[in-house]
């Protein structure tokens, strides 16, 4: 496999999110979802695609070693406000493993890519939070980490099998995961279910059963976000998202544009029905004594707090409370003094230019 080393990265959510701060084990991925947000980073890993595990020699993977020297040389530094990636770092802002891809593909058993990395994060005891559709992976290393400063959130967006099959063809079935969560949880290992996206209306029908199965698995927490269906989509990737259509029995991107609203270049469900499946699952995650987040930024206050990726699980860090979910509820107390200092300049909006987070 061919390997890279790339940094962590502040991103432009920092305008609504208080955990802005990301770095991908992998470049590149396998699991085929059909509704992949991130599809322009990950399109070239779709190509000659065969059987559910297939691999590719295309996959990147990121240097545990290079890591480790970034680690070292930007700890030794004062604070450089035009690097907001080390300053973010020396603050202690958890980093986000797998927003593009996922950590654990089924290449990652042969390779290591994620496991090296997490060793030397847990080095430092840095705070980490583990987002994968595979479970699985990370449970076969868990054992060789006494404590780990993790949070892990394993997306699963409904129970039904053959619904997961149509959605994520090669990813594990909501059984594997469901299984595997339960042995990390047995390890003591804090997990919580992202159930990312929610596609309406047949989330209605599938969050009974999917709560009570996360709650079952010894999920401590629940995240939600409605499903974001693009405006414009290249013929292929037009293909690729009807599957999910023929499934349900009606043209989704269609019935999106009908009942819902247009946020930037997306359409999402109109904020009536996004509050059916919100309050349908706040009220099974209170009914089995869980915490509930909801991602959907119109509808955040519906949630615990402002982490609502589950990093309030973590220890030793800050966050970044200049955004809008952070406005929403009281100050944590965590908020990063030195963060807001930084120069935006990790993002290609022009309107960023010449400022500091602070100022934004």
């Amino acid at each position: 496999m061919e390997k890279k080393f790339w940094k962590p990265t502040l991103t432009s959510q920092f305008t609504h999110c208080p955990i802005p701060y990301h770095m991908d084990t992998y470049r590149g991925c396998s699991f085929n979802c059909t509704y992949c947000f991130a599809r322009d980073f990950v399109t070239f890993a779709r190509r000659n695609q065969e059987g559910p595990k297939k691999e590719f020699a295309y996959l990147v993977g990121n240097r545990a070693d290079l890591l480790e020297r970034w680690i070292e040389r930007t700890l030794e530094k004062d604070y450089n406000y035009n690097k907001s990636e080390e300053v973010a770092f020396k603050e202690r802002i958890p980093i986000k493993i797998g927003a593009t891809s996922d950590p654990f593909p089924y290449a990652e058993l042969e390779h290591g890519i994620t496991k090296d990395i997490l060793h030397v994060f847990h080095k430092y005891d840095y705070p980490i939070e583990i987002q994968t559709k595979n479970p699985e992976g990370l449970y076969a290393i868990a054992h060789e980490f006494d404590n780990p400063n993790w949070a892990v959130a394993v997306t699963l967006i409904s129970a039904d099998e053959e619904f997961i099959k149509v959605c994520e063809p090669n990813a594990q079935t909501a059984e594997n995961r469901l299984a595997n969560i339960r042995k990390l949880t047995d390890m003591g290992i804090k997990v919580m279910i992202k159930i990312q996206p929610a596609i309406y209306p047949k989330i209605i029908d599938d969050l009974p059963d999917l709560i009570k199965k996360a709650a079952e698995a010894g999920c401590w927490a629940i995240n939600i976000e409605g499903l974001k269906v693009r405006m414009t989509m290249p013929k292929k990737e037009q293909e690729i998202f009807k599957a999910i259509g023929d499934y349900l029995g009606y043209d989704i991107r269609q019935y999106y544009k009908k009942n819902g609203m247009r946020t930037g270049s997306d359409w999402e469900m109109d904020e009536e029905k996004k509050l059916e499946y919100i309050n349908d699952a706040k009220l099974l995650c209170d009914h089995y004594k869980i915490k509930f987040f909801v991602a959907d930024n119109h509808h955040m206050d519906k949630g615990c707090n402002a982490e609502c990726c589950g990093t309030e699980v973590l220890r030793d860090y800050k966050i970044w409370e200049g955004n809008t979910r952070s406005d929403v509820f009281p100050p944590s107390g965590k908020g990063s003094q030195e963060l807001g200092k930084c120069m935006v300049n990790f993002c290609r909006s022009q309107k960023y230019a010449g400022k500091t987070m602070n100022e934004i």
